[in-house]
């Protein structure tokens, strides 16, 4: 049955995993040396390299696959990484078209674009078909987080027999967004210049990557984890993307209405973790896609970030993922 299940004060304490990973051991020796034996390769569509990298575990027959969500690089994913393999899974991460490590789509490499939803569903795919299936693994599962969350969702639509279930940390499935859908969607189809000899443009208001303060971000409350992920990407400029494109914009709104019907008719089980304290991805549409084999876990006192949260918040979702991933193992 579905699950939708709303925050209890004593609910982190009793299921929270305390084998995992601490913010206040972050970047561990132990983790270094993990990130040591992964390889990291690309894959080439056309003239476009798509970063990856993986780890495969010597005595198992089970993988996860891992779909970042926007203005992310899976460098950014060691700490999930860590814990995921530990846990006795080989892991695959790619970098989506645009960003991180992969190639970028426009000539200012901080636009954050994409010139249709589904060619990340396409470049996903062949991932998985060229990296990912050849390996053979008995029991292969899906994580994905934000916009992740949509190309994953709708890529089991198109093929429902790769994965034995998915996870996804506050999927895209609705965006946040100030004023309606309908008129935000008819605005940045308005200004979208992708189609003329301009090129694309970031939607208004938006511009390059700049480093947010602890206090003025919306993602986690884990000071410790944010100013990690800051100083990752001030050690690796070249993985930063700045606003979105208002291309991705109407794109990707289509694209997590499109993400509702298909979670909610999935063939596949879906766990979401939903961010109790979400500003970014909209709470509402993710109830929406619940039904079938798609049911929802409040994570209390998160913010988009799940996996970035404090250690309570974090290690109570990283806990409810691996108990999904358990129960559908072959």
């Amino acid at each position: 049955m579905p699950i939708a299940l709303e925050p209890q004060a004593n609910t982190l304490k009793d299921t929270a995993d305390m084998s995992l990973s601490s913010e206040q051991n972050l970047d561990s020796a132990e983790q270094q040396a993990m990130w040591s034996k992964l390889t990291e390769s690309v894959i080439k569509i056309d003239e476009t390299n798509l970063a990856y990298c993986f780890i495969e575990h010597p005595k198992s027959q089970k993988a996860i696959v891992i779909s970042n969500g926007r203005i992310e690089s899976y460098i950014k994913y060691s700490e999930l990484i860590f814990d995921l393999y530990h846990q006795g899974y080989s892991i695959y991460a790619i970098d989506h078209r645009g960003q991180g490590l992969s190639s970028r789509t426009t000539n200012n490499p901080q636009l954050g674009h994409i010139d249709r939803f589904d060619t990340y569903i396409e470049d996903f795919d062949h991932f998985i078909e060229i990296v990912v299936k050849p390996k053979a693994y008995q029991d292969l599962f899906l994580v994905g987080h934000s916009m992740g969350g949509t190309i994953g969702t709708l890529y089991m639509e198109k093929h429902p027999d790769t994965f034995r279930a998915a996870a996804f940390s506050a999927p895209m499935y609705g965006i946040k967004l100030p004023v309606s859908r309908r008129f935000i969607r008819w605005l940045a189809q308005l200004l979208d210049t992708t189609d003329s000899a301009k090129g694309p443009n970031y939607v208004l208001g938006g511009g390059d990557y700049e480093p947010v303060e602890f206090a003025k971000n919306d993602l986690t409350q884990s000071q410790l984890r944010y100013e990690n992920y800051k100083k990752l990407y001030l050690q690796h400029p070249q993985v930063q993307v700045g606003s979105p494109t208002n291309r991705w914009l109407h794109e990707s709104i289509d694209a997590a209405e499109r993400a509702i019907s298909a979670a909610k008719h999935s063939r596949v089980p879906i766990l979401i973790l939903q961010a109790d304290e979400d500003t970014v991805v909209d709470n509402f549409a993710q109830y929406h896609a619940v039904g079938g084999l798609c049911q929802l876990l409040n994570i209390p006192k998160a913010r988009h970030e799940v996996f970035m949260e404090k250690d309570e918040a974090r290690n109570f979702a990283v806990d409810a993922l691996l108990k999904f991933l358990a129960s559908h193992h072959s």
